[in-house]
């Protein structure tokens, strides 16, 4: 235990570094030879090593580690109990859960030593912690979404057995009981995209989808940016930043007088806040210089009588314009692109409801239009020569074989039917997808995925150029289509909303001891 905090802090340094690290270069080398090209210090062996042990100290902790819930106390002003988890028996970190009559709240305070071990092992199960230092102690905090987003058996059910006797005490009404196990089953509320985790949430009141990231440092913010901007993303239309906070200034103790003495010019409250008992000056990021070239002016030299430390929030929102562009980016090919608004459905989904599907339709729609095609299609050989052209295309709604209005689940299938003219004579090609099953262990936990695939059998060269001119992907024999090709289908309108509504109905993830 002592170990692994000490690989995160060494993880995070050297990913921190390797993300300033590629956006210099960019800038370097854009600036000297004009192409946008950036070294990637994660790529280094030594830097793949690291991700190796911390991967198997995480994988260590995850299958060893148990999780124990103290009794309900409902004597103070909020009902609370505490979370201890356990290695070979002992007690290693603990964390205090309590309801604050809106939202769940876990919250450590205590010495550093005992905040970075419990913030360890809430990463290692999958979740986010942060260390933060508040008055003379250290202190680890998750509302209910970072709660949620740690996936270990022993942790959810703790956390479903304290909501639980809530309700059972009336302490917690019904509606927001029911959401708050939606939310623990549901899971985490995050998407990635350039290689950034961005929180989704949708509002209740404007009915609205908002999906933000939260850099740590001004590093990683720029390194956002540079990938953010790097897919063809622009601030201000598709992104924008934001800044909340400022900086915190310590001063060593015999140059704190000193440092306070220099700043009597400045009007406190407005430019800096005291907060003595830690030899502490805290100003917003607009009062930071101002702040800064008055101790200097005083004498006092940065780095050896005082540091400047940012410890605000940096804001990265992508807008609804930044996400039909994203869709058009998908649409075009992006796969990573497909995969952040195929993920994102998937979250508003399963934390939101059907609601929040159709708001997200309804904000993609417009670009989805643009890349939708109509009939008929021109399909050419590999010479370019025009050998036939789709006519026509619909689809069939197919279970346990039997064609259907609808269906759902595992069992329901899409079939889709292209007709093609060629030498004179009308012809048709049958693909018909599945939900296919892939499981993976976790642990003591196996988890059922399921993903989308169809595999028609091509016999001749006709019906591969035709699949080519619908997907992009052919060949005689048997040929294995993914989410990518339905995706190339989905182009067309006559196949848009039957694509849309299979994927809702697909089946939910299973989990199983």
């Amino acid at each position: 235990m002592p170990a692994l905090s000490t690989l995160y802090e060494l993880g995070d340094t050297l990913t921190e570094f390797a993300d300033s690290f590629k956006v210099v270069t960019r800038e370097a080398i854009k600036k000297k030879h004009g192409v946008d090209w950036a070294y990637d210090v994660r790529n280094e062996r030594f830097f793949k090593k690291l991700n190796e042990i911390i991967t198997m100290a995480d994988d260590y902790v995850y299958k060893n580690v148990t999780v124990e819930r103290g009794p309900l106390d409902a004597s103070g002003s909020y009902p609370k109990t505490v979370i201890r988890f356990k290695l070979g028996g002992e007690v290693v970190a603990h964390i205090n859960m309590k309801w604050t009559g809106r939202y769940l709240l876990a919250e450590f305070r205590g010495s550093r030593e005992n905040a970075e071990r419990l913030a360890s092992i809430i990463r290692a199960l999958g979740g986010e912690a942060e260390v933060k230092r508040v008055g003379e102690g250290w202190v680890v905090w998750l509302t209910t979404d970072g709660i949620t987003a740690i996936r270990h058996d022993g942790w959810l059910n703790a956390v479903r057995g304290f909501v639980d006797e809530l309700y059972g005490r009336g302490l917690i009404g019904e509606e927001r009981y029911k959401q708050l196990v939606k939310d623990v089953a549901a899971g985490p509320n995050v998407v990635k995209l350039a290689g950034a985790e961005f929180s989704v949430y949708y509002g209740t009141g404007m009915k609205s989808i908002m999906i933000v990231y939260n850099p740590r440092s001004e590093a990683s913010k720029n390194a956002a940016l540079n990938a953010l901007k790097a897919k063809g993303l622009k601030e201000g239309e598709h992104f924008t930043v934001t800044e909340r906070g400022g900086y915190e200034i310590r001063v060593a103790d015999e140059f704190y007088a000193k440092a306070l003495e220099a700043l009597s010019g400045l009007k406190e409250k407005e430019h800096y806040a005291v907060y003595g008992k830690r030899r502490e000056i805290r100003v917003k990021k607009d009062h930071k210089d101002t702040v800064v070239n008055a101790l200097k002016a005083a004498g006092l030299e940065e780095g050896k009588h005082f540091a400047a430390k940012w410890n605000g929030q940096y804001i990265i929102r992508i807008t609804y314009d930044g996400l039909r562009e994203i869709q058009r980016m998908a649409l075009n090919g992006d796969v990573e692109a497909e995969r952040f608004i195929r993920d994102l459905e998937d979250v508003l989904r399963r934390r939101h409801g059907d609601d929040a599907v159709k708001k997200l339709i309804e904000v993609l729609t417009p670009a989805r239009e643009e890349g939708a095609i109509d009939l008929p299609l021109e399909v050419r050989d590999d010479k370019g020569n025009i050998i036939a052209r789709v006519v026509d295309l619909r689809y069939e709604f197919v279970e346990n074989g039997k064609v259907v209005n609808q269906c759902a689940g595992e069992g329901c299938r899409l079939r889709i039917i292209a007709e093609y003219e060629a030498g004179g004579e009308r012809r048709q090609l049958k693909v018909e997808w599945r939900w296919a099953e892939k499981r993976e262990k976790r642990g003591k936990t196996t988890v059922t995925y399921y993903y989308e695939t169809a595999r028609p059998r091509v016999k001749d060269d006709m019906e591969a150029a035709v699949l080519k001119a619908l997907t992009g992907k052919a060949k005689r024999g048997e040929v294995w289509l993914l989410a990518e090709q339905l995706d190339a289908l989905r182009r067309f309108k006559a196949l848009r909303d039957a694509v849309d509504k299979w994927r809702a109905e697909k089946p939910t993830r299973q989990r199983s001891s």
